[in-house]
């Protein structure tokens, strides 16, 4: 069982909760997300028929070990002018033959065709992975996107009331006219972000709507709820899971084993093949005899071959060659792909460590900041602080605030990146 496991669910509510009421047609959650577009993508489609391919390889090669059959008929005609004479000759006839050895090409041209096919599979299975690892950088982008507008709301009605507050007090005498233009400025941009925001949203949204193959103009929708996940163990854990199960890393390997049949396969051309054929065949003047197929018309043909090529024009040296020479390439592949995925388990590793440290201060900065903002508007509605301490303070907050949207957004791609390094869907 893998040490990942449910932290948290994280709701989005006011604002956010009328929006999924309000939503019309299909609401989706993360994992039919990545169901749809495991299901549409182009690339995973492309990469399942390299994997069929790959398959049909596999039965090519089965089929060198079975005997070749063949049916052959043919109709002659003879004429001989002196005297005038006419023939004709009537045949029907099968063989077969197989191969019974030919220096083992058969048997490693099989053996590398299964890895091929191996091969196949796992970059497949890799191309499903990074698919899923951008589907949630996507859908996490989405909901990240919703947290700020709710927050960006939050700041228009903070910066509405600041204006109404600076205006009633300029009214009264306690605030200069300076206090009203900064308080409408900040007002102007809070409005402003807070379209930006809704903006980011729809952007999200089409983009994840078109990476799962669904239309963008349609009504779907994505669910804002969503259990995060931490990864439970240790380092060394995870990097004996990835190089046990990380998808690049297995078809590296099954590249190298595909290489090195194809050596032995190579070296087979330098031996002898050997043949066996078996035939029969029935041949008379008149077609009605030919085809009852009586044994007075029929003869059995029974032969063995061995055949040993002296001199190819070198083509059997390139052969040779080219194949060692792609395993030599194999084998540097395997080892720096197998120490890439160490590297990348462990960087992925320090990242989700530090990603989580970073939503933690960022949730106490955020309550820091909050309070600090309140106590100051407190001191503003009395008197004791500028509209420019109060406006400092809503800065401060919103950066705050965005800061932990993002930290949220950092920590779970972490997970995710870490889940994907690891050949974890």
């Amino acid at each position: 069982m893998m040490p990942f496991a449910n932290q948290k669910t994280l709701m989005l509510t006011g604002p956010l909760l009328l929006l999924s009421l309000t939503v019309s047609a299909e609401t989706l959650t993360l994992d039919q997300s990545i169901e749809l577009a495991l299901k549409n993508h182009p690339t995973v489609i492309s990469a399942r028929g390299n994997v069929k391919t790959a398959n049909a390889g596999v039965w090519n090669a089965a089929g060198n070990f079975l005997p070749r059959v063949s049916a052959s008929g043919s109709v002659s005609e003879t004429n001989s002018y002196n005297p005038i004479k006419e023939n004709k000759g009537y045949s029907l006839g099968a063989s077969a033959n197989l191969t019974l050895f030919n220096g083992g090409q058969n048997i490693f041209n099989y053996l590398g065709a299964k890895a091929g096919k191996l091969y196949s599979k796992n970059m497949s299975e890799m191309t499903q992975q990074d698919l899923i690892l951008e589907v949630k950088r996507r859908y996490f982008n989405y909901l990240a996107a919703i947290k700020t507008k709710e927050m960006r709301e939050e700041s228009v009605k903070q910066g509405e009331e600041g204006l109404k507050l600076a205006e009633s007090k300029f009214e009264v005498g306690s605030a200069s006219k300076s206090d009203v233009l900064k308080a409408k400025v900040q007002y102007g941009l809070d409005r402003i972000s807070f379209i930006d925001a809704e903006n980011a949203i729809e952007n999200a949204r089409s983009y994840l709507t078109w990476l799962i193959g669904l239309d963008i103009n349609s009504n779907a929708d994505f669910s804002p709820t969503y259990t995060t996940k931490e990864y439970t163990g240790v380092e060394s854990d995870a990097l004996n899971f990835g190089l046990s199960n990380y998808p690049g890393l297995l078809a590296a390997e099954n590249s190298l084993s595909q290489a090195k049949n194809t050596v032995k396969s190579a070296w087979g051309k330098f031996l002898p093949t050997v043949s066996a054929s078996l035939s029969k065949s029935y041949s008379n003047h008149f077609w009605h005899q030919v085809k009852e197929f009586n044994n007075d018309d029929g003869s059995w043909t029974i032969g063995t071959t061995v055949s040993l090529p002296i001199f190819e024009n070198f083509s059997r040296k390139y052969t040779l060659s080219s194949a060692k020479a792609n395993l030599n390439n194999a084998r540097a592949s395997f080892y720096y792909e197998k120490n890439n995925v160490s590297r990348i388990i462990k960087e992925a590793y320090r990242n989700m460590n530090r990603a989580k440290e970073m939503l933690v201060v960022a949730s106490e900065t955020e309550a820091s900041a909050r309070e600090d903002m309140s106590l100051t508007q407190e001191k503003y509605n009395l008197g004791a602080a500028t509209i420019l301490e109060l406006l400092d303070s809503r800065v401060s907050l919103i950066r705050a605030q965005n800061d932990k949207i993002q930290s949220e957004f950092d920590y779970n791609i972490a997970v995710a990146t870490l889940e994907n390094a690891m050949g974890v869907r």
